[in-house]
């Protein structure tokens, strides 16, 4: 069994005494930046360079995965908003909208994109190159994760995170009216990233967290969408929500993903019990309190930690900040022979 296998078996719901480490969510830093040469921000915006820092990871610590993109701006960016480009050591970030107003947000645009339109151009192809680069040259030994933005995140970036919370209350059919623009369009992003050779797609959807989405709404904001992605995709599903997701497990569990990456703060062992093998479990170290400030020690005791309790993938609990040190993702990747 190549490296690949064991991370594919284990999102086949294959557990094994112990757990693969990969890498499902951001990964890059400025130490694997400078060894390859290819950096931030122009890899956030050219193909191969994209490519090559993705690679990096698994060549410098030996993850059976690869992971693009490295931000959560590009659905928003190609919609109309302004995005600071960022440095080496910061991602894309949206500073502006079009559709912001000084009071509120707007309805959707008659005009607005279509899917299609959607997904060929912007930074929507650059993505969508490097995975069918990565597929092409390296699937045959790694798993290829496309990562995407999920449709209530993406309207947080459009309408601004206190717009869309007040809308969501006030005038929740306004937002269901953005909902339903921006859901196909994410589909179609998904769905062409899987036929150019993913081998998993996963959806970052941080607004859906109880941490800005009442549980109770889960469902009508967001799992009904998901569900909708879900439905399309020809190849492994993963859905992740950081912040403290216990309450929305079974909700996640709904959409169909098939695997569920969650951080810490969601209860380690509680979300084994809850989730009930109905999807495999992906995480959860500590990105920021372990990964970036702590010791190889504590990321190993955390690793194992995680194994034990039941994780099918032994992963970070969300994105790895870019100056996390390589001898703490090295112990991540090797934490089973530590």
């Amino acid at each position: 069994m190549n490296r690949k296998d064991a991370v594919l078996d284990a999102l086949n719901g294959d557990r094994e005494d112990i757990p693969p480490a990969a890498v499902f969510t951001q990964t890059a830093t400025v130490s694997q930046m400078e060894r390859c040469g290819s950096r931030w921000p122009e890899a956030n915006y050219d193909p191969d360079m994209m490519c090559e820092l993705a690679l990096e990871c698994s060549r410098s610590f030996g993850f059976s995965t690869v992971r693009v993109p490295f931000c959560v701006s590009i659905e928003a960016e190609r919609l109309g908003c302004a995005v600071d480009r960022g440095s080496i050591g910061s991602q894309p970030s949206v500073i502006s909208s079009p559709y912001r107003m000084e009071e509120g947000f707007s309805d959707v645009p008659e005009d607005l994109m279509s899917p299609a339109e959607f997904v060929s151009g912007g930074r929507c192809t650059v993505v969508s190159e490097s995975v069918h680069s990565l597929a092409e040259k390296h699937g045959d030994d790694l798993v290829v994760v496309a990562g995407i933005t999920g449709p209530l995140t993406t309207l947080t970036h459009i309408l601004g995170a206190e717009n869309l919370l007040m809308g969501m209350v006030l005038c929740p059919e306004r937002v269901y009216g953005w909902l339903d623009a921006v859901t196909p369009m994410i589909k179609t992003y998904a769905e062409t990233l899987a036929h150019c050779g993913a081998d998993d797609i996963q959806v970052t959807e941080g607004s859906a967290s109880p941490d800005l989405t009442p549980p109770h709404d889960f469902e009508r904001f967001a799992g009904g969408r998901l569900r909708s992605i879900f439905s399309g995709i020809g190849c492994k599903k993963s859905l992740h929500i950081c912040g403290e997701a216990y309450e929305i497990l079974d909700g996640m569990v709904s959409t169909g993903a098939d695997a569920l990456s969650i951080e810490k703060r969601a209860g380690v062992g509680h979300a084994v019990e809850r989730v009930g093998g109905r999807a495999v479990l992906i995480g959860c170290v500590d990105p920021v309190g372990t990964l970036l400030s702590g010791t190889p020690a504590d990321v190993v005791t955390e690793a194992r930690a995680c194994a034990d309790c039941g994780f099918g993938i032994i992963a970070p609990g969300c994105g790895v900040p870019p100056m996390t040190p390589d001898d703490n993702l090295n112990a991540l990747a090797h934490y089973d022979g530590m």
